[in-house]
């Protein structure tokens, strides 16, 4: 398939589509057929990910031609949110767009969930990501019948909107995008600058996971333990209602510290991925002189051990707040520091779909192994 022919992902849980037994596959067909009769170009959206095709196709767009022919339609949904699937592919496509200046390229539209879904999940990432993205609200509309003027001119509408994004994003020259050097987006010396003076703070980050993750663990472990003796004394309910309450006590300030440490290291991220993936294409540059060169790949290395150190702490911390979950049905207080551990958790989750892209990416390009 050519470069220049638009290419769309449509980033969706195959749950939904059974529920709604299959509309929103035929949405892909609608969007795309009116988009042909407008505009008289064919587009090709790929909507199963379980073809090998879609998979190649992901790794040749998202590596060197997110341009203004390459976008993603995610249809949002309470399930999607809770899909690391998708939300790994949001963010991974998000991230490449968006170090190019080209945030229009990722069209979210809200199918369904009560109308304030984004709202009440205003402290996720991904749903905070979809809302600064001017997502399409198609709640009402999925329940129209699909042959309805109503539910026709909404399709008209989206492929309309998606025309003039990629019509929009392809007067960008793609040396305008690598360089980033348009008025209203960040220079790339200054960006490169920025992440330089963030990766302190990541790195700072990572290390306290560590730390709070042996904290937890501690706290976790004694848990499981009383938990088995009161059970050995016929404790019943009472026991561990007992020993829920002094773990809530136990973990009230290490989940404190992950909630502060996940509000940093996002914030930290959200600077130093975009200069990373800069650092990454100008590596590709073959008139790079070799001192430059040793320096990018001295900075590869840092910053494949980096992801290896996050790596580790994600399913620790994914695995205690399982556990959370299940010790917090005896006890009304360790509730809210379940809720609170599983929303730093996922932020590490989140912050690990980047932090894997880049070692991909790295890798590939021939950077260190």
């Amino acid at each position: 398939m050519h470069q220049d022919e638009p290419v769309g992902f449509w980033s969706y849980t195959r749950r939904d589509d059974e529920i709604e037994r299959g509309k929103i596959k035929r949405l892909v067909d609608l969007i795309s057929d009116e988009f042909e009769i407008m505009t008289g170009r064919e587009l090709h959206i790929f909507f199963d990910k379980q073809d090998i095709s879609w998979g190649e196709e992901w790794r040749s767009r998202i590596d060197s031609a997110i341009i203004g022919t390459t976008f993603m339609i995610a249809i949002i949904t309470p399930r999607f949110l809770r899909s690391q699937e998708c939300r790994r592919e949001v963010i991974t496509f998000s991230s490449h767009a968006s170090s190019r200046g080209l945030d229009d390229l990722l069209l979210p539209i809200l199918y369904s969930g009560p109308p304030a879904l984004l709202e009440e999940n205003h402290d996720d990432e991904v749903a905070a990501l979809i809302k600064r993205r001017n997502y399409v609200d198609w709640t009402h509309l999925r329940l129209e019948d699909e042959g309805s003027p109503e539910y026709r001119r909404a399709v008209h509408g989206l492929a309309q909107r998606l025309a003039e994004i990629l019509d929009r994003s392809s007067e960008m020259e793609p040396t305008a995008q690598e360089a980033l050097a348009v008025d209203d987006q960040v220079g790339i010396v200054d960006q490169l600058a920025d992440m330089e003076n963030a990766l302190p703070q990541l790195a700072e980050c990572l290390t306290g996971f560590g730390q709070v993750t042996g904290e937890i663990g501690s706290h976790m472990q004694w848990a499981t333990d009383e938990i088995g003796e009161s059970d050995k004394r016929n404790g019943g309910f009472a026991g561990r209602l007992r020993v829920s309450d002094q773990l809530a006590d136990r973990l009230q300030d290490s989940v404190q510290n992950l909630a502060e440490l996940g509000d940093r290291y996002a914030s930290a991220l959200s600077i130093v991925d975009p200069g990373v993936l800069t650092f990454i294409r100008m590596a590709k540059d073959p008139d790079l002189p070799d001192e430059d060169r040793a320096s990018v790949e001295d900075f590869f290395r840092v910053v494949v051990e980096a992801v290896a150190t996050s790596r580790e702490n994600a399913p620790i911390l994914t695995g205690f707040a399982s556990s959370a979950e299940d010790i917090a049905k005896y006890s009304r207080r360790m509730r809210p520091l379940m809720r609170t551990l599983v929303k730093s958790v996922q932020r590490l989750v989140d912050g690990q779909a980047v932090m894997d892209e880049w070692e991909r990416l790295i890798k590939e390009g021939g950077g260190p192994q």
